[in-house]
């Protein structure tokens, strides 16, 4: 079973050969997510099923891929809450149009951790749900982004962040 300690998530650009373990081009911190629904991660299970000659049916697990969905009623970039600066250089958090700019990297280019203390994995798949603007204010409502990875794994265990 994974747990999630709650806390500020993270995300990262990574080098040019796009591996994690040759280091990040740069790290940044997102805000906060809602408190209740904020957080939601999941092991997808893959598996293949066939069906044998005598009508049972044969399955294969191949393993599983994580997905977390991060939410925010408000994406609230316009104070820091966590004690990060906010901008779009390494160890900043992410104001909302840094953000965006950063989702628009190629396929593959993406580290993501739902936590401080909690590993990561390379996202292949950014979805963003519909989002609104914060009448009277500068701010983006209702913003709900899924992270997918495309690689399976064997475990249910995330790479080091």
């Amino acid at each position: 079973m994974t747990f999630i300690k709650p806390g500020t998530p993270r995300i990262a650009l990574l080098n040019i050969n796009r591996s994690w373990a040759g280091g990040y081009a740069s790290v940044n911190y997102l805000p906060s997510p809602n408190a209740e629904d904020g957080v939601s991660f999941e092991w997808i299970e893959k598996r293949v099923t066939v069906p044998l000659i005598d009508g049972s049916e044969a399955t294969r697990r191949l393993g599983w891929i994580p997905e977390l969905v991060l939410k925010w009623s408000v994406y609230n970039d316009l104070m820091s809450m966590n004690g990060y600066q906010i901008g779009s250089a390494n160890g900043c958090q992410l104001d909302f149009p840094s953000l965006l700019a950063l989702l628009d990297n190629p396929v593959g280019s993406l580290f993501v951790s739902p936590g401080p203390t909690y590993g990561g994995f390379i996202a292949e798949t950014v979805t963003i749900g519909a989002m609104g603007i914060k009448k009277g204010l500068p701010v983006a409502k209702d913003v709900a982004i899924t992270f997918r990875a495309g690689t399976i794994y064997s475990r249910k265990v995330l790479g080091a962040f």
